[in-house]
Order: C-alpha cells, then structure tokens, then sequence
C-alpha cells in the first residue's frame, strides 16, 4: 500500500487510522488496473495476493471479477504466496523502497519498527529483492513493479529491464508529489498490458548460491534470541547472519525471525 498514488503517510496505510478506507480504495483500484492490464495483455489466469500489514485490506466486492485473491496472512510464503510451476510472471504493485533509502516513501524492510537492514550475500536487500529473489529461484521473472520514484530506481537496478512505473516522486519519508490516481492507473494498465505481451523476453533475477542472509536489527535483545535458532549466528550486538544454498530456506527462515522479533519487541519503543 505505501506505493500507492496518493498515500504518503503511516496514518494512510494503518487500519483504523483516519485516512485507511479510502487509501484501501485506491490500493483496490490499482490492482484492478493490474489485471485489466494483464488480461489486456493475453494473460488466461490473474492471483491477486493481499500483502500490505494484515493481508486484509483490499476491498473484494470492487476487485475485477475474472481475478482470484488470496487474503489473510497465515501464508507459508508471504508476500509471495500464489506463485508455483505454472506461474509465467509476477507482478509487484504498490511497493516501497527499502529502509534507509534515500527518502523513499515510507521506506522500510519487512518491520520497521525493529530493522535497520537486510541483506544478501552482503547486499542491501528491500521486499523487492527479497521477493524477486523468490521468483527467480522459480525461474520466475518480476515483469511490472510500481511505486515512487525511489522504488523504481532500486527495482530497475536491481532487475534489469521490467516496466516500472513512478505513480509518485518521493519528497520526504513522509511526503510525496503524486500523480492523480487515475492518471496512476491509466499507466499501470498500460505497463502491465506490455509487460505481459513482452514476458517471453524477461530474465528472472537469480542471486548467487550460497546466500548469505545478514540482519541488522534495532534491538540487541532481538539479536540475541534469533542467535537460539539453530543455525544463525550473532555477528555483532546487533546483528545476525545465517547461510544456505537453497534460498526458499532463507526466505523461510526470514519470516520466522520477523515472527520472532514481533513477539519479542517492548511496548515502548525508542527512537
């Protein structure tokens, strides 16, 4: 939801908050441009997958019809649950650079309130590349991401070609220039029509095996009990690391330690 045209503050993406309803709308309907694009396109088979916060937000009685959507967030793959052999291409909409950069948009990893960073093989590491990685080790491409100007530039280095739309330009970590969203949606149908019709001539992005998975948290206590998980080793007060060949393992293993650390952060938090 943070990559969403017109959303520029936490009390636009928090349930409850006084601007959530409508910025849900705006994330229904830019999902629903998504899939006009992909069927435009030639796709036979759209899975929308819920991924903001709780995994609760998109409104399902305005979503396309010829579309089916996976909601809630007891998933074994996150943000990436739906994907499996018959998948041609994925699609990332609405994301979010990662923590610390620049001054993306809300610009956090996975929990902000308790990460500083991750990385693999020693490389700064957002959702989008935490989940490109995923794809690719499905041979998977990433064909449409969307999101500010911040998000674009990071999925562009980090994926090569894919269609890559900038719905708003980042001011601040709080503040955005944004496009009217019908002119983001417009654009986003567009890319999507494209990058469906072009999925042929798409890598999927592959990282290097053995990966190594660092974590820098804000919290030593955090560190120090991801250090009693077998496997994971404590590098610094703050920071663990652990290694596989197989990355679905690390991917996995991620989740968990966010899982973790949830239960394991103080009400009170410092800045």
């Amino acid at each position: 939801m943070e990559g969403i045209a017109g959303v520029a503050d936490a009390q636009d993406t928090t349930p409850g908050a006084p601007h959530f309803d409508s910025c849900r709308e705006l994330m229904t309907a830019e999902c629903n441009a998504a899939i006009e694009g992909c069927y435009a396109g030639g796709a036979t088979e759209v899975i929308v997958n819920d991924s903001h916060d709780g995994m609760l937000n998109l409104i399902q009685r305005q979503l396309d019809r010829r579309a089916r959507v996976i909601r809630g967030r007891t998933k074994a793959l996150g943000m990436m649950q739906g994907i499996d052999d018959s998948t041609a291409a994925t699609m990332f909409v609405g994301y979010h650079a990662r923590t610390g950069n620049d001054d993306g948009v809300l610009n956090h990893t996975m929990r902000g309130r308790d990460v500083q960073g991750v990385f693999l093989n020693d490389e700064p590491a957002g959702e989008l590349r935490l989940n490109a990685a995923l794809a690719g080790w499905h041979n998977i491409p990433v064909a449409l991401i969307t999101g500010d100007n911040v998000l674009c530039d990071e999925g562009r280095k980090c994926l090569g070609r894919v269609e890559a739309v900038e719905v708003k330009q980042a001011i601040d970590k709080y503040t955005a220039l944004s496009l009217h969203p019908e002119a983001a949606q417009e654009r986003i149908a567009e890319a999507a029509r494209r990058a469906v019709e072009n999925v042929g001539e798409l890598t999927p992005y592959r990282i290097e095996a053995p990966t190594t998975l660092r974590v820098l948290w804000n919290s030593t206590s955090i560190a120090a009990m991801c250090a009693n998980v077998p496997g994971v080793h404590r590098i610094s007060p703050r920071e663990i690391e652990y290694t596989s060949a197989a990355y679905p393992e690390l991917y996995g293993l991620l989740r968990a330690l966010f899982v973790l650390a949830a239960g394991y952060t103080s009400q009170y938090t410092y800045d």
